[in-house]
């Protein structure tokens, strides 16, 4: 998961932002194609109605798609039962994987791709949607980088969700000067926008937050994901929710596999 991809396009002045551009689609495209190649603990939490929620897993890449590995639930880690009793059930899966007929690997993977391709249509979306202008340099979490302003460009014909929500929302993003990776994308919605025909309407007050950190000397992924979300339903019902996910600990897929199964006792 990258969101360098903000950089890929739009309407911008001078051949140094023409250089960002280039390089920054070069970066994403590189960041993207090694995400699956890493593990991490992923922590998600949800703030409703004044409850703040949240689990904690360890992701994994298990013959073609990803699998979780439950840490902790409400920030409590797992008891030292349940603990083996999840290391087991990895264990079984990995079993199941490999003995699954051609067929049913082919529909396992397409399920995950599939939602990779869904997850990735709102990053994928933004170089469609916004109009690009250099704005300044600055420093991000200790990173030399350029600023970007985006604005939403106009857009006609049939369009997803991911760009109708797109199409309103304005905002900004820090690139490094290095590698050219996105170090963190701002984006909110300035007009509402609705994504179900009559029956939601996203509405001013989302805010969505990405931020990117390096987990090699080439390669970097996302480790932060916030939503502020208010929504309109059916013009009569608003309600807000926010969600954060945080991604840590990166490491090589096939040695935090190999840990768990140490564990495991495989």
């Amino acid at each position: 998961m990258g969101l360098g991809v903000f950089l890929l396009s739009g309407v911008c002045r001078g051949a140094d932002l023409q250089e960002i551009l280039k390089r920054g689609t070069a970066a994403i495209q590189s960041d993207w194609a090694a995400d699956p190649l890493y593990a991490c603990v992923e922590r998600d939490e949800t703030r409703k109605d004044g409850k703040l929620t949240s689990k904690t897993s360890e992701v994994v890449m298990i013959e073609g798609s990803d699998y979780s590995v439950p840490l902790a639930v409400d920030d409590q880690p797992l008891s030292p039962v349940r603990q083996k009793a999840e290391l087991v059930k990895l264990k079984e899966e990995i079993q199941k994987r490999r003995r699954e007929s051609p067929a049913e690997r082919e529909r396992r993977i397409a399920a995950y791709k599939k939602q990779r391709d869904e997850n990735g249509e709102l990053l994928l979306g933004f170089p469609q949607a916004f109009i690009f202008q250099v704005t300044g340099e600055d420093t991000k979490n200790g990173n030399p980088a350029y600023v970007l302003s985006a604005a939403p460009k106009a857009r006609s014909g049939s369009v997803t969700r991911a760009q109708k929500v797109l199409s309103g929302m304005e905002g900004t993003a820090w690139i490094e000067k290095n590698g050219f990776h996105a170090i963190q994308v701002d984006v909110h919605v300035v007009r509402p926008v609705p994504v179900f025909g009559m029956l939601a309407t996203v509405l001013p007050g989302t805010e969505i937050e990405f931020g990117m950190t390096p987990v090699s000397d080439s390669v970097w992924l996302v480790n932060e994901v916030s939503m502020n979300l208010t929504v309109s339903k059916l013009h009569m019902f608003k309600s807000e929710q926010v969600t954060r996910s945080t991604y840590a600990q990166y490491r090589r897929n096939d040695e935090v596999l190999k840990e768990l199964l140490a564990k495991a006792g495989a």
